[in-house]
């Protein structure tokens, strides 16, 4: 899955039945001081910087317009024998619209542009396109399903992402849980102000790069982690919101291949006939500390 589609899933269920709020905009860094690449005493940071504002428009009851920006840079030394760090950028747009089809089902359609490359230069190599479908079938007003796919044109080939679980909120509303196949968050209100959770997120994405790093054919990177996360939110100001968060990536990958070097299909964290060549040395699992800015809108 694309790394954001954790927001974009959190933005449609919000818009949908069941949450009472909407998180309209999200910034965030996380880092990694010392990454050990794999049989090698070399080491490299790890930075991540996210960004993600949303702006929903109500045209009548049954249906909500939807755009929303995304900006995400990955800063990384490649492979132990490069001495210079390289970053990976992308820029998406989601269009759609959230329908309402009764009391209890609403269905958001996304489309998805994206922009992934290593900023060198951006050719149409660069350019992806995906889509999101996702249902939201209420159970009543603290419970509901979700449900639904995710596709992108991804650098390896075509990548799908079911996607099924629930969300819930206690009658009191200090606990919420958010649970589904690809990601999850769990988290409690222990005073007024103070929230305690944890979370874990699979996150797939890929990137074009403009010139060859290993060989003369022309290559790509693919980002594959499963993060876990335990945090504290606590209120800046009235709606802005800071998470500070410690986590360990449970799996970690970024690795470099051939631009025609791709799988069959890719189904969330399986891929069908991989027979791909890493180019680069793997990066180890690690600790992972990350900060975030987060405007939440009451509904």
């Amino acid at each position: 899955m694309n790394s954001k589609i954790f927001l974009l899933a959190l933005l449609v269920s919000s818009i949908a039945h069941a949450q009472n709020y909407i998180d309209l905009a999200n910034l965030s860094y996380s880092t990694t001081s010392n990454a050990d690449f794999e049989n090698s005493n070399q080491q490299t940071s790890v930075n991540e910087l996210e960004f993600q504002i949303t702006f929903p428009k109500v045209l009548d009851d049954k249906n909500t317009l939807i755009s929303s920006l995304i900006l995400e840079s990955n800063n990384l030394r490649l492979d132990p024998t490069f001495n210079d760090k390289t970053t990976l950028a992308s820029l998406s747009i989601a269009l759609g619209i959230n329908h309402k089809y009764s009391d209890r089902l609403a269905i958001t359609y996304l489309i998805i542009p994206k922009i992934a490359s290593d900023l060198d230069f951006i050719t149409t190599d660069a350019f992806q396109f995906g889509g999101l479908a996702l249902a939201t079938l209420k159970k009543n007003e603290k419970f509901s399903w979700k449900f639904g796919m995710y596709a992108n044109s991804e650098k390896f080939g075509l990548f799908l992402v079911p996607y099924a679980g629930f969300y819930y909120t206690s009658a009191n509303e200090r606990f919420e849980a958010y649970i589904t196949t690809i990601n999850g968050d769990l988290n409690y209100m222990i005073t007024d102000k103070i929230n305690i959770g944890g979370d874990v997120n699979g996150l797939t994405s890929s990137y074009a790069l403009a010139d060859p790093y290993f060989g003369t054919n022309k290559e790509y990177f693919a980002k594959n982690t499963t993060e876990f996360f335990a945090y504290v939110r606590y209120p800046l100001y009235k709606g802005l919101f800071l998470k500070a968060k410690a986590g360990y990536s449970i799996t970690r990958t970024y690795k470099v291949f051939e631009e025609n070097d791709k799988v069959d299909l890719g189904l969330s964290l399986f891929y069908l006939g991989d027979d791909r060549t890493q180019l680069n040395t793997p990066l180890a699992k690690g600790a992972l500390f990350k900060l975030e800015l987060l405007y939440r809108f009451q509904l």
